[in-house]
């Protein structure tokens, strides 16, 4: 008897400030479906000094793919940036590329190119202090529960603030895979509006959430189901 084809390994990423921590409520409700994850923190997100760029975190993401099989890839937020340069650099490897409530870059873009207007202030502290890291925003605006703001909260670190001036390149196109956009539809929206409207009109399914922007805290069970039906 032929066997169904086994279901891909799951990579996920997390976004700016946070680490591989956030999925934790998330990754056990996934390996009991039979799923293997993988949720590993992004280079100066795990107290490492020094600094660090975009592409450092593209590389993470592929040192963490190297020993995975065909790979369902998910970038939250900020880690929509190194997910999408990850995915062009995998090429087939990649199942599924899920983009949750992130940012959907084109080639040659930055981070800040979806915020403008902090781009001054930004590169003002970088030039005072080269190693500056951009300073987390309280758990409460990321939708978390007051029952959870605290554990959050003491768990969030700076930002690598290159991590936000470095362009992306991407090696070659998305279209090769499945690609999904995830909108946290409890979440403010401002941000995301760019990349909404790309993935809305660039071929991705688009689907919405109830739950906002760190929903694998807040609706762990809800995100779960809904990446186990993809």
């Amino acid at each position: 008897m032929t066997q169904p084809p086994r279901a891909s390994d799951l990579l996920l990423v997390h976004g700016a400030w946070h680490g591989g921590w956030c999925w934790e409520r998330v990754a056990p409700l996934l390996a009991a479906a039979g799923r293997r994850v993988v949720t590993p923190t992004l280079s100066g997100l795990d107290g490492t000094p020094g600094r660090f760029g975009l592409s450092h975190h593209v590389d993470d993401i592929l040192a963490h793919a190297g020993n995975l099989g065909s790979i369902t890839l998910v970038g939250h937020s900020y880690a929509g940036f190194p997910a999408c340069a990850a995915a062009s650099r995998l090429g087939e490897r990649i199942d599924h590329l899920v983009l949750l409530d992130a940012f959907l870059p084109v080639d040659g873009e930055k981070l800040l190119d979806h915020a403008p207007h902090l781009i001054d202030r930004y590169a003002s502290a970088m030039a005072a202090d080269p190693d500056w890291r951009i300073p987390p925003l309280p758990a409460a605006q990321f939708g978390i529960s007051p029952a959870d703001q605290a554990w959050v909260d003491m768990r969030l670190r700076g930002q690598p603030a290159q991590t936000y001036f470095e362009t992306i390149r991407l090696q070659s196109p998305l279209s090769g895979c499945r690609r999904t956009y995830v909108r946290c539809s409890q979440a403010p929206g401002e941000l995301l509006a760019r990349s909404v409207s790309r993935a809305r009109n660039d071929g991705w399914n688009y689907l919405e959430l109830d739950a906002p922007h760190d929903a694998m805290i807040s609706h762990p069970q809800a995100l779960a189901d809904l990446l186990l039906d993809m």
